[in-house]
């Protein structure tokens, strides 16, 4: 019976180291077939849990190349648009000036005018570009909704929102993937300073409004400021402040009209009944421009209002081109700030998976060792197990 038992213990000592050793191997051609040292957390507990922790990272640096990708693709898109914006403001711009000429004929004016509409219409199908999902571009968040349309007088309204979006793009920076167009067409700055010039001019006259500034905010009086002449000769100024005379006297072009935190400016040959009325705004929008300069366009050649209103809608156009050209400019340091970040997740991925390679591959030379030595430990294993099998105490009677 206790050799039966002593029998026994040696088969299944011998078989289960057959069994070590057989899982030795397969651990090892498995090694060998995928290039790993590590392929369970069995393996190698400690080093399972920084080989999790780098790929993690590889994954969210590969979901932050993913959004540079996006983003850079709705920037450039966003770029395209605000350059052919910026070169309709000049073509427009020029056109505008061209009405101004007064030997053009009726026929030139008209033919003008037609050329600054179609300009128009090629700026309203900008102003609405889409990306390449299909998303208005200058809608701000309301990506589905299209953000500028004319309403029934002609008017162009805006419909989207005033926020930006914005694409993360590494841990704690996010990039503008474009830009509200209320905030781009609609809020430009004016280069007249805090005030819109409406002209009443004598005929003649080819007086300009250079510029007009109140350092008081809370001032939203209208003003306006009528020139004549004295019987010296003089040119004199009356400045009313809604509807009253606040300030009279001798005009001074070195330093213009100045009447308490009001400064005014002008430039070019006046006429004795001259009068320019001021409204408080301190920005204006591109739609208004192309608007008016179409409507002054009808006006007859000599009439100085109109041709003053012209030289202000021009004005407008190179502060837009000016404005534009800014804008761009921020698209193209967001897109540079793409460009680096994305430079950095490459290298930072290259050092990654230099160190998930170090915690992870095999070394051939020694797996191969390693695979030899169990391989001839199987063998004796397998051996010793066909020797234990055939052993009984028959053989020895």
């Amino acid at each position: 019976m206790i050799s039966r038992i002593a029998s026994f213990h040696n088969y299944q000592s011998v078989s289960n180291d057959i069994m070590r050793q057989n899982v030795k191997v397969q651990d090892n051609q498995e090694q060998m077939a995928t290039g790993k040292r590590v392929i369970t957390s069995g393996d190698d507990p400690v080093s399972s849990i920084y080989i999790q922790n780098f790929r993690q990272q590889d994954e969210q640096i590969d979901q932050f190349v993913d959004s540079i990708t996006l983003a850079r693709n709705r920037q450039t898109r966003e770029e395209i648009a605000i350059d052919e914006s910026e070169q309709i403001m000049d073509g427009a711009k020029r056109k505008v000036m061209a009405m101004i000429n007064g030997s053009l004929s009726v026929e030139d004016r008209t033919a003008h005018r037609q050329d600054l509409q179609g300009m128009f219409d090629n700026f309203m199908d900008l102003v609405n570009t889409k990306d390449e999902s299909g998303n208005f571009l200058f809608s701000g968040t309301q990506t589905s909704t299209q953000p500028f349309y004319r309403d029934s007088q002609g008017n162009v309204r805006y419909a989207g929102d005033s926020y930006f979006r914005t694409a993360q793009v590494a841990p704690a920076v996010e990039v503008p993937t474009s830009d509200p167009g209320d905030k781009l067409f609609m809020e430009i700055d004016n280069p007249f300073g805090d005030y819109q010039p409406e002209y009443d001019l004598e005929d003649g006259s080819l007086l300009l409004m250079a510029k007009a500034e109140n350092t008081n905010d809370a001032d939203t009086s209208n003003y306006s400021v009528s020139f004549d002449v004295n019987a010296n000769g003089d040119t004199t100024y009356s400045l009313m402040q809604d509807g009253t005379e606040v300030s009279a006297g001798l005009y001074d072009p070195q330093n213009g009209v100045e009447w308490n935190t009001l400064k005014m400016t002008f430039e070019g040959e006046m006429k004795p009944g001259d009068t320019i009325n001021l409204e408080r705004q301190d920005s204006f929008n591109i739609f208004d421009s192309f608007k008016n300069g179409a409507a002054l366009s009808y006006a007859d050649i000599d009439d100085a209002s109109a041709t003053a209103e012209l030289h202000q809608v021009t004005e407008q156009f190179a502060a837009a081109f000016k404005h534009l050209n800014k804008a761009r400019s921020e698209v193209g340091t967001r897109l540079t700030t793409l460009d680096r970040q994305e430079s950095m997740h490459k290298d930072f991925k290259l050092v990654l998976n230099r160190s998930l390679g170090t915690m992870e591959d095999l070394d051939y030379t020694q797996a191969a060792i390693d695979m030899n030595e169990d391989m001839l430990a199987l063998q004796a294993s397998q051996q010793a197990f066909a020797k234990t099998k055939d052993l009984s105490l028959f053989n020895y009677i």
